[in-house]
């Protein structure tokens, strides 16, 4: 007796490892069977004898035929408690072991059991999935078949009538044939369906009498006989009406017709997104509850499915796309996205209001034209202000957009005789001949006036009259007109005679075709001596007029 209860005790430990053999920290309970759920079912299998008249090993010498039927409630999700009828055949005879012939009994016995044990199941956690809500069934409907270890445990009767062959008439009298017995056993269950499950069980049926076959003080009195019964189980739950055969029954199923979740009220969640279905205004994506299961990928608080920028966060007066700039285009239709436009330029800033947008305009702050990148071509000579040194007038490219008005290479702005061609060697001015140069220096000896006036003396009009047609000649320059006088009398005298006497000779040359604007005439009085006024010839120098051509 003790190898088979050692024998028990070692099939039991796996069991028990299986069951517990891994940890989740999101867990749901297996539903296969529900609490306060009823079934019953038979039972098909053997009965084999344990006592006095066989080896004390766990031998099937002597199984019998056995057969039962069962009840059985599910009382919570791990623990049912079940009632049995089982009924079999146990036999013993010494003459089948060589340490028993000498005593030569034997005997048979039919047995019925009744019983109600309790059974322990150890379901397995796994993973909680919220796209099938429980272990069950799968999302189609599909009853997922499982494998379930349970320990029993119970108390019960057995009835029987031993019939003893008892060569040396030991223990003869009348013993009772009912006997109190405890079925202590493991099985495993196998779900078939929603309804059907196979289940292999075995079990001792530990019992207080030494009387199960008839002989006990010519046996072992301190030992008593027991029973073993194991085989297979066929039983049937007693579920309601299930029309989409998800496990919920149809008056408590939501979605009586779909097979769906338990825990969405038999509703199915096709993207496992803890919402059903038939609530789920995307029901194919993983979404948010507050979006009614629609995703929001970018979390700018607009669904997916009515956002027109789901990548982007965005804002909800535009679909959900995003305007960066805040100029109210979208930054997906905004070609300068990050910086204020207008409409008109596709969300571009256009400062001058030329129409060319300021990234491609040159002069983004000037009106300007398409052919010159938005600069403006004031003097309208093909060259944008911007490129033009001379932008008011219009020039030549070779130039920088400045005229040579006189073609002489050198452009107006740098030519002081912009209408007379000249060398640059004379700022662009026509070179004055030799001969008209000394005309000018000897005029300073050949002007001359009264004594002590500003009036000319009729010689110098000869002089004056070629000084004039020199002057026209050269239209490019400016006729500087010095007057100086010696030291002889008053400063300021000498100052204003000076002075006069240059303006008696711009007048005389203006009334012989030379314009004022281009003459300058200046009195220096005393200042600047040619020679010394201590002589009467150095003070004659000294009192003197000199005309002087000098370009524009």
């Amino acid at each position: 007796m003790k190898n088979l209860k050692l024998i028990l005790l070692m099939t039991c430990l796996p069991l028990l490892a299986f069951s517990q053999d891994e940890q989740y920290t999101e867990v749901a309970p297996d539903t296969s069977s529900s609490s306060g759920e009823w079934s019953a079912g038979i039972f098909v299998g053997y009965s084999n004898y344990l006592g006095d008249l066989v080896e004390p090993t766990l031998t099937l010498d002597q199984a019998n035929a056995a057969f039962g039927i069962f009840i059985k409630n599910q009382i919570s999700h791990r623990f049912g408690l079940k009632a049995n009828l089982y009924f079999g055949n146990i036999d013993g005879d010494d003459n089948n072991y060589d340490s028993n012939t000498a005593r030569g009994a034997s005997f048979e016995s039919s047995i019925v059991e009744l019983a109600v044990r309790g059974e322990y199941e150890f379901r397995r956690k796994a993973n909680y999935n919220h796209a099938e809500g429980d272990t069950e069934y799968m999302q189609s409907g599909t009853y997922k078949k499982k494998i379930v270890p349970y320990l029993f445990f119970g108390l019960g009767a057995v009835f029987l009538n031993p019939d003893v062959t008892n060569p040396l008439q030991v223990d003869e009298g009348d013993f009772s044939n009912t006997h109190l017995t405890i079925p202590l056993g493991l099985g495993l269950r196998i779900d078939l369906s929603r309804k059907l499950y196979l289940g292999l069980e075995w079990g001792e049926r530990l019992t207080f009498s030494d009387y199960l076959d008839g002989i006990s003080k010519g046996g072992d009195p301190g030992d008593n006989d027991l029973y073993v019964m194991g085989g297979l189980t066929l039983g049937m739950r007693f579920v309601d009406k299930d029309s989409d055969n998800d496990g919920i029954a149809d008056d408590q199923d939501k979605c009586p017709t779909i097979p769906g979740l338990t825990a969405l009220g038999g509703c199915p969640d096709s993207d496992g997104d803890g919402l059903a279905d038939r609530d789920d205004n995307c029901p194919n994506e993983p979404g948010d509850i507050s979006h009614n299961g629609c995703p929001d990928r970018d979390g700018d608080g607009i669904a997916d499915h009515v956002d027109d920028c789901p990548d982007t966060a965005g804002l909800r007066r535009f679909s959900g796309c995003p305007d960066t700039d805040n100029d109210g285009i979208v930054d997906k239709e905004d070609s300068c996205p990050t910086t204020p436009g207008i409409p008109a330029m596709n969300g571009c800033p256009d400062s001058d209001r030329d129409g060319i947008t300021d990234d491609k305009d040159g002069c983004p702050q000037t009106p300007g034209t398409a052919e010159h990148n938005g600069c403006p071509d004031s003097d309208d000579d093909g060259i944008a202000d911007n490129e033009d040194n001379c932008p008011d007038t219009p020039g030549v490219r070779k130039f920088n957009g400045c005229p040579d008005t006189d073609n002489d290479g050198i452009a107006d702005n740098h030519d002081k005789c912009p209408t007379l061609a000249g060398p640059s060697s004379n700022d662009g001015c026509p070179t004055i001949r030799a001969e008209d140069k000394a005309v000018l220096d000897l005029a300073m000896q050949n002007v001359n006036f009264e004594t002590g006036s500003a009036r000319l003396l009729p010689s110098s009009r000869r002089v004056l009259d070629q000084i004039a047609e020199i002057v026209i000649r050269y239209p490019g320059y400016i006729l500087y007109i010095d007057g100086y006088t010696d030291n002889v009398g008053n400063d300021f005298a000498n100052q204003q005679l000076s002075e006069d006497r240059t303006k008696s000779c711009a007048a005389y040359l203006a009334g012989k075709g030379v314009p004022r604007s281009v003459m300058v005439t200046t009195g220096h009085g005393e200042n600047d001596p040619i020679a010394d006024n201590k002589t009467a010839a150095g003070r004659r120098k000294n009192r003197r007029v000199t005309f002087r051509l000098e370009p524009k």
